[in-house]
């Protein structure tokens, strides 16, 4: 598999906080509570950077495409009990989690992708268990628009993604059968953090 962020990994969280500072931070953390009473289950986690101060309280799984973010994490996060895998994410029978958490992926997928994806969280997840779901939304103003479209051009020519626009994500969400319990927004809504449970 082509490591397509090989080039990004070692300045990719300066890039962020140069353009976002510290709100993209806060959205894939604003949720993170309870950590010691749950096996989590992070998909496309990048470098781990943001999960870096609580990552005594993480056990469960973290799978990531890049083997050049993947190693970061492990050096990031080395004090966690995850298990660190290099793949796509596929389903293990008898192997449940508390919480999935998508921070920044989805907008990477087509809805094929995403609604393939949300079927395997679904055999992997417990009874009561959520989805803590980060991403951008529609822009909000003209500053906006325009990173949004700049960040869309960029990942497709230096990260191949497949997208050219916003997935819809509440709605593929609820036509797969799962309801949104809460919601943080930050910029303006441009950036919601939300958590999904099964119906």
């Amino acid at each position: 598999m082509k490591d397509h962020y090989s080039f990004l990994a070692p300045f990719y969280n300066s890039l962020t906080k140069l353009v976002f500072g510290d709100q993209l931070m806060r959205a894939k953390t604003c949720f993170a509570e309870r950590l010691k009473e749950k096996k989590v289950l992070i998909i496309g986690g990048g470098n781990g950077l943001d999960y870096q101060g609580f990552q005594g309280q993480l056990s469960g799984e973290y799978w990531e495409i890049s083997n050049a973010m993947l190693s970061q994490a492990r050096i990031n996060l080395a004090n966690s009990s995850l298990t660190f895998y290099l793949d796509f994410f596929e389903a293990t029978e008898g192997k449940l989690f508390n919480e999935v958490w998508l921070h920044f992926v989805l907008d990477t997928m087509d809805e094929n992708e995403i609604v393939d994806l949300l079927g395997k969280i679904r055999k992997s997840i417990t009874l009561k268990g959520r989805i803590y779901l980060v991403d951008f939304y529609a822009p909000k103003n003209t500053r906006q628009y325009f990173l949004n479209w700049s960040m869309i051009s960029f990942f497709r020519i230096f990260a191949k993604h497949k997208r050219a626009n916003i997935p819809k994500y509440e709605s593929i969400l609820t036509c797969q059968k799962w309801n949104k319990d809460s919601q943080q927004e930050f910029m303006g809504g441009w950036v919601k953090a939300q958590l999904w449970h099964t119906v």
